[in-house]
């Protein structure tokens, strides 16, 4: 099982500068040409969790339109998922069992979770414009 210690070391190797932000949470901040996402991490229950939270800011108020485009999506992503959280603001997170967790499959995780919220905030822009 990992522990935060080896959870640590690991996003230190793949340059994920985290630094606490809670009980048992991490924050890294990553910054890309879409914009700038604060990723939180933490180990829950045998399970690593990698979050961006918000991905989207919906002020509690969640449009019909925004779930089916969120379940669509969901429907086509290998690892990270789209929900809503407790103040009805989106989120995208990745989930992975802890028990034989390596390096490399957290920065795949990680790389994906980026990765998506790149394309999706694009897409989310392009729509809200267009």
């Amino acid at each position: 099982m990992l522990t935060e210690e080896e959870l640590r070391g690991h996003l230190d190797a793949l340059g994920w500068d985290a630094g606490p932000v809670g009980e048992n949470t991490l924050r890294a901040i990553r910054v890309t040409p879409q914009g700038t996402f604060p990723v939180y991490l933490r180990l829950q229950d045998g399970w690593f969790v990698a979050s961006i939270v918000p991905f989207l800011k919906s002020d509690g108020a969640q449009a019909f339109e925004l779930s089916r485009w969120l379940l669509r999506v969901n429907r086509d992503l290998h690892l990270a998922k789209f929900a809503y959280d407790e103040d009805g603001d989106v989120v995208l997170t990745v989930e992975l069992p802890t028990a034989s967790l390596s390096r490399a499959e957290i920065d795949v995780a990680l790389r994906e979770l980026v990765s998506t919220a790149e394309s999706q905030l694009a897409t989310l822009r392009a729509a809200s414009s267009g």
